[in-house]
Parts: C-alpha cells; structure tokens; sequence
C-alpha cells in the first residue's frame, strides 16, 4: 500500500490545518439535529476535501462516534471504508457532466431510503464540471433533501458552481497547509516508518508539493527507494534544486553578466534539473527572503513569472530562461547607461531630478511631453473609459525603475479615472508590496502626471488573481 493511501486520515482530528473546519463538523456530528444536509467544501487541490467528504459520510452513519470522529470499527464505518455499501455513493463530476448521469446515478435512486446506512451520502467531486443543465437537475433534490440524503460536493473551482447551488449548501474553505506543519507531518511518517531524513530535505519536499499533503507523502514514498530521505536524493530523484542552488544562481544574475549567467543556465539543466520546477522554487525562495533585497527580488520575480506562463510551449526550456533573461539584462543595461550619461550631465540631471523631487508639486511639472502621451492625454477628456489600458502602457513605459516596471507591466490594472484620481486594481502580492513604498508610489504618480498632463492620485486595491479574473469573467 502506498503510504499517500496508509496515512490518510481516519477521523477529523488526523486532517492537518484545517482545525477551522474540522471543529465545527465534529460539533455537528455530536448533535444530529445540527447536521446539514448539503456540504461545499472548496478551494486547493490535495488539501483533504476528499478525505474529509468520507469523514462526513462516516461521522454521519457511525454507531459509536468518539467525540464528533468515526470510530472506524462499526459495520457502517467498514462498509465506507470497503465501499461494499449501496449507501454510500462517489461520483466524480469530471466523467459525468451531463444531466443523464446525474439522473440515473442520482434523481432516480433518491426516493429510495437507505438498506443499511442511517442516511445515503451522495459525495460529488470536481462538482464544477457538471453541465449547466445537470446543476438545474440536481438543484431541487439540494434545496429540498429528503431527512436521510445527504450531498457532499468538492470543487477547486467554486467560482464555476452556480449561485443557486452554493446558497443552498454549507460552506467550507480549505486552505494549503503551512511548511512547518507540513514538516512535522512528513516527519511523523518517516518516524513510523523507520526512515531517516535531512531536515533540509523536508523543507524542500514542502515547497516543491507546494503544500499539498497527497504530493509530499508521495515524493517520501518515492524517494525512500534510495534509502534515507536526504537532499541528494530529493534533488535526484524528483529533478528539484536545493536552496543553495537558487541563491548562487540569483546572485550570479546580480553580476548583469550574461554569459556568466547563461553558463550558470546550461550547468543547472546539464544537472538534470527541472527547469519549470525549478522557476517555481525560486519563486517560492523570493517570497521567503523579500526583504533582503526587494527591489532586485521583485524585478526578478516578473522574470520567473514569465518564464512559467511560457516554458510548457518550448520543447527546449533553456532557450525561454536565455530569451527572457535577456531582455531583463537589456533593459537593466540601458537603465545604468542611462544613470552613466546622466551623471556626466550634471545640469540636466538636476533639472531632470526636480520632476520626481519629493519637494516640488506635481502639479507644476513642466515635462516635454512624447506625442502619444498628448494623444492619450486630449483622448481621455473625451472618452476616458475606451483608453485606460492605452494610458497604463504609457504610464509604465516611462518609470525607468526596472523592478518597478516588470511588476505594473503583469500585475496593475486601471479600473477607473475620475477626477485626477486613478483607481487600480494590484493582482499580486509582490507587486503590492513595491507600492506600499512612498517613493515608489511617488514614481508612479508622476509618471501619471506626465501622461495626463495634470496632478494624479492613485489609489490602489490589492486583488488575489483568481478572484479578479472569476470576478471579471462572472
């Protein structure tokens, strides 16, 4: 038995971090005049919305519940577990969209009452993938559920699940669980299976399982093939870096050498490295250490990023880290020339210098505006709504911060412009963190005022991504 299915977890309390759940349905199970009739449990994938739809099932029908847990040894609970029960029902929604299956597999069985459960559980994952007309279907059966029916649906995608359907149902979201508790649950395995481990390496096969508990049981599993559980073998076996390996290679792009920097691309991936895993990581290490160096971490960042939304469409990935980093060491490049000629121009620098000094209003700004910008500029006095994303491509190709520009290009979005203010929306964390800084905000604002020939306040909101796109797209 592979150890992902021996150390699922038998009862509520053996589900890690997610306590804001597990509590209130153990106090449901304790009292059956409290439980639902439908559940929705939601949000990342291998997070235990599965394991905890059978817990519920479980809890449900138990004889002898412990506490709000399934005792796991009366016929009821063996029966889940064998799934030797007509009472028991798992449908995945991914291979039965259509209103036929929910039909045969659901509607029809319903009117029936349970031959040997207390209730009939009805447990549906990857629910958003039912069909409109299917969720029409099932929608009367969940806003009136007989006493012994009880709906259990799983979905990553919640945005994707109509409202009817989510209304009627209790709702539960699951979070990813936290490195150090990942740690200390794949420390406890290896324990009780007398295996050895680095602790360097847990933390590695955390980051990699990017916290998704069935990924890291199953990278223990694999690698205690070779033996102990040691860095070497992590990075053998599941083509991963080690943490030392991401700091070298971000500090060799700090040199702006970029032959440096290609030989150092061509050694990690000639160490069979995974390349895409491996942007990932080092994604995951700039969050970790953004302190240390934010503006360098943040401008890099937009680099990774870029490279994963692109890599999986090269059969070469070296070519997409070398077609990427070039462009970040170019426009790095020009900005230094940029500083160079400056500082042999004394006088004009000064002058040059006032247009973002902190002491001198913006409104009296006088910059020798380009000719696009006095287009965009007369434009939005007359149709400011058709041109916003127009003004946003103009406003960031004047901030000469390169840290500063990669993040607005990906990540900042013009929602309004009303009255010389700028509403924006900020759809990733790093990004909001660069403009929680004044100066950078300043920066930002007065490339605005340049744009718009005119004194600008920006305000901002941080949005996460998939809630503004499912916003967007609802």
């Amino acid at each position: 038995m592979s150890l992902a299915n021996k150390y699922r977890p038998q009862t509520f309390d053996a589900i890690i971090w997610q306590n804001h759940i597990t509590e209130i349905l153990k106090a449901q199970m304790k009292s059956d005049q409290k439980i639902n009739h439908n559940f929705l449990l939601f949000w990342p994938r291998w997070t235990g919305k599965t394991t905890a739809a059978r817990l519920i099932a479980k809890a449900i029908n138990c004889t002898d519940s412990q506490d709000g847990n399934p005792c796991n040894q009366c016929d009821n609970c063996m029966s889940i577990n064998r799934s030797t029960t007509l009472d028991y029902v798992e449908i995945d929604a991914a291979s039965h969209t259509s209103v036929d299956n929910i039909r045969e597999e659901i509607l029809d069985r319903v009117p029936y009452p349970p031959t040997q459960l207390k209730k009939k559980i009805y447990v549906i994952d990857e629910v958003h993938m039912l069909s409109k007309s299917a969720f029409n279907a099932l929608l009367k059966t969940i806003e009136e559920p007989r006493d012994n029916v009880c709906f259990v649906l799983a979905t990553t995608e919640m945005h994707k699940v109509p409202d009817t359907i989510i209304s009627r149902c209790q709702v539960f979201n699951f979070k990813k669980v936290l490195e150090n508790d990942m740690i200390w649950h794949l420390q406890s395995i290896c324990n009780q299976e007398n295996l050895s481990y680095e602790p360097e390496a847990m933390s590695i096969i955390a980051k990699i399982s990017e916290w998704c508990v069935r990924d890291a049981v199953k990278y223990i599993d694999q690698i205690s093939i070779l033996g102990d559980i040691t860095q070497a073998h992590v990075s053998k076996f599941l083509w991963v870096a080690s943490e030392k390996m991401i700091k070298d290679f971000l500090e060799t792009i700090k040199k702006w050498d970029r032959n440096i920097v290609f030989e150092q691309i061509d050694k990690i991936y000639q160490n069979g490295i995974d390349l895409h895993q491996f942007a990932k990581q080092a994604l995951i290490y700039i969050d970790q250490n953004l302190n240390s160096d934010m503006d360098f971490l943040l401008g890099v960042s937009g680099w990774f990023s870029e490279i994963i939304s692109t890599i999986k469409y090269y059969p070469y990935p070296v070519i997409v880290y070398k077609i990427a980093l070039n462009k970040y060491l170019s426009s790095n490049t020009s900005v230094n020339n940029k500083s160079k000629d400056e500082n042999n121009h004394s006088d004009t620098t000064q002058e040059n210098k006032s247009v973002v000094n902190e002491s001198i209003p913006v409104d009296v700004i006088r910059v020798e505006l380009p000719p696009v910008a006095i287009q965009t500029s007369q434009k939005i006095q007359s149709n400011t709504g058709q041109n916003l994303d127009e003004i946003r491509n103009n406003v960031v190709s004047q901030i000469d911060k390169v840290s500063l520009q990669q993040n607005l290009k990906w990540n900042f979005i013009i929602e309004d412009i009303q009255d010389n203010t700028v509403s924006a929306i900020v759809i990733n964390k790093m990004t909001k963190i660069l403009l929680d800084s004044e100066e950078n905000k300043r920066i930002l604002e007065t490339a605005f005022a340049n744009v718009m020939w005119n004194k600008i306040k920006v305000d901002i909101i941080f949005e996460n991504k998939e809630n503004y796109f499912a916003r967007k797209l609802g």
